[in-house]
C-alpha cells in the first residue's frame, strides 16, 4: 500500500469507528479505559478468540485443506493477538 492508501484506510476506519461509537448510544466511556473491568473485559474476549482462532479455526480441516484460506485465518491470528497486546499494554500499565 502507498502512504495515500494507508491514509485513506485510516480516516476510513476512523469515520467507521466513530459510526459504530455513535450507535452504541450515551455510555461513560471511563468505565471502558484502561485499568478498568470494562478494558479487561475486552482484553479477555480478545484472548477467548485467539484462542477459538487457533482452536476452531486454524486446526479445521477445511482450513487446512487450503492454502488461501490457512493463509487468511492466519491473518486473522496475528490481528488478534496484536489486539491483544495492544489492550494489555495500556491495560496492564504499573
Amino acid at each position: 500500500m502507498t502512504e495515500k492508501e494507508i491514509s485513506a484506510a485510516d480516516a476510513d476506519s476512523e469515520r467507521q469507528r466513530l459510526a459504530d461509537l455513535a450507535e452504541v448510544g450515551d455510555i461513560d466511556l471511563s468505565q471502558y479505559a484502561p485499568g478498568t473491568f470494562g478494558c479487561h473485559e475486552a482484553m479477555h474476549t480478545t484472548s477467548l478468540m485467539l484462542d477459538m482462532t487457533d482452536d476452531q479455526l486454524l486446526q479445521h480441516p477445511a482450513i487446512l485443506a487450503d492454502p488461501d484460506f490457512y493463509r487468511l485465518a492466519g491473518e486473522v491470528h496475528e490481528a488478534l493477538f496484536a489486539l491483544y497486546q495492544a489492550i494489555g499494554e495500556k491495560h496492564l500499565v504499573d
